[in-house]
Formats: C-alpha cells, structure tokens, sequence
C-alpha cells in the first residue's frame, strides 16, 4: 500500500464520505446508532441472562447473591427504561461525530500518531476519568431532591436484573452519556480505544449489575478484590444507597470513606454454601 493510500485512511471523510452537518444525514446516524446500540445490548446481556438466570447451573446458583432473584416484572421495567436510555445514548453519539467533523476533538486515526504505547496509555487514563466522573456525577444524584427527580428510577431495581445496566432517567442517561464528547475535547483518542472502552464499560455494567458475584472468591485475599467494585459491591448500593458509588474502582468510596462497612463480609458470605 502506497504512502497515498495510507493517508487516505487517516482521514474520517474516508469512512463517512457524507457530512453529519446535513440535518437528513445526521437524522440517518441517528437512527443507524441508534439500532447498534439496541443491538449490543441485546447481544451482550442475553448470554449472561440465558446463563444465570435460564440455565442456571450449580457454579452460578453458588455465586447467588440476592437470595431471590428479580422476578418478569421487575426485569421489564429495566428493558424499558435501558432502551429509552438507548435514544440519549444515540444522540450523544450524533453529536461526537459532528464534533469530530468540525476539528473540535483530540480523536485521531493513526495508530502511531502518539505512539503505539500511547493506545494502553490512553484507555488507562480514560477509565480514570471516567471513573472520577462517575463516582462524583453519582454522589450528586444521590443529593436530596436530585434523586427524587434524576436517580430514583434506577434505584427501583432493589435487586437488580443484568436488564437494569442502563435503566436510567432521561436526565441521568444524558450525564453517563455526555462524558464523551467532553473528554475528546482535551484527551488524544483513538477510536478503537474509546470502542473498546464502551465495551468494557458494558460488560462491567452487567456484572455489577447480574446479582451474581464473578469474580473468584480468593479476590479479597489476593488484594485485588478490594479495588474492583463487584456484583456483591454494586448490589449494596442498590440495597442501602448511602454507600459504594464507584463504577469500575472503589479508590474513590475508599478514600472518601463511602464504602459500606461490611463490604467484605457480605463478599465473603455469598460463597458460603446456601440452603436449598
């Protein structure tokens, strides 16, 4: 491939040859975006449900941690909400491109344009922000009055579904959305990056939201366990709400002292046998 054919590559109009400032064009992503995220939804929460919660075999029923499982009714509030959130989540995605046509964000196509390094750099420090951004956006939706109007409808879920990983609030679906556009602004990215950002990101949001504990019971003796917010982490913030507001760390719950108290007793117990 010649040196022309390389640069053609690093040049977003060679993947969208049409321009998102066209109000019919930008209606067309919409709607295109709109159904790739309905599409990974479906496709990443339905193996964990037809495993955990259809099939069920004895190495999952013994990471339970709810001692009963949400039942059709509550796990279809969360489908409706979580595809409402899919409408946010779309025109946020409008919105990035437009951005990134316009020369407004640090989003780049050459691999080695910061170096190859750069690529883990880049996701190590954007799951830091994103993180930090999450943790302290969470704690204000928490605020009196805010929660009634913004973070209640996600706290219905007591015992939440792997359905509930986006069952948000039109308010709240738009500030775990609009993060994006504005980290681009100052963070050199790499699309394949951010993708694979949003993919971890989804994936951690139905584990922690499974009712069922991945990680390996020796997580807490190895250490790492105390850093990595779990299932059983994420369930006690959906059953006391005044504690574990992290999304992938619980650097900051630890350091801001939000951490419930018997996090890891209650880590603990969910590996001990269970009656039937």
């Amino acid at each position: 491939m010649d040196q022309l054919s390389v640069q053609h590559y690093e040049k977003l109009e060679s993947y969208i040859p049409v321009s998102l400032l066209s109000p019919k064009v930008a209606a067309l992503a919409f709607v295109v975006i709109l159904g790739f995220v309905v599409f990974r939804y479906f496709a990443m929460i339905l193996p964990f449900h037809a495993v955990f919660y259809r099939w069920r075999p004895a190495a999952t029923r013994a990471r339970q941690i709810y001692p009963q499982l949400p039942g059709k009714k509550e796990q279809l509030f969360e489908l409706k909400w979580s595809l409402m959130s899919s409408f946010i989540f779309a025109a946020t995605g409008v919105l990035l491109g437009v951005m990134w046509e316009l020369g407004w964000t640090k989003l780049y196509l050459r691999f080695d344009e910061y170096g190859l390094w750069y690529l883990p750099v880049s996701w190590l420090l954007l799951l830091l922000i994103h993180d930090t951004y999450f943790y302290w956006t969470h704690v204000w939706l928490h605020r009196p009055g805010v929660y009634e109007r913004y973070h209640q409808i996600h706290h219905k879920s007591l015992r939440p579904s792997p359905w509930a990983s986006f069952s948000f609030h039109p308010v709240e679906s738009l500030i775990n959305a609009i993060w994006i556009p504005l980290v681009v602004l100052f963070l050199p990215l790499h699309p394949v990056v951010l993708i694979f950002h949003l993919t971890f990101m989804t994936i951690s949001a139905i584990t922690n939201h499974l009712g069922f504990e991945v990680l390996p019971s020796t997580a807490l003796k190895y250490g790492y366990g105390k850093w990595i917010i779990s299932g059983t982490h994420h369930a006690q913030h959906h059953r006391y709400f005044r504690a574990n507001y992290g999304l992938f760390l619980s650097v900051w719950d630890r350091l801001m002292k939000t951490e419930h108290a018997k996090f890891e007793e209650e880590f603990a117990r969910v590996f001990q046998p269970k009656k039937n």
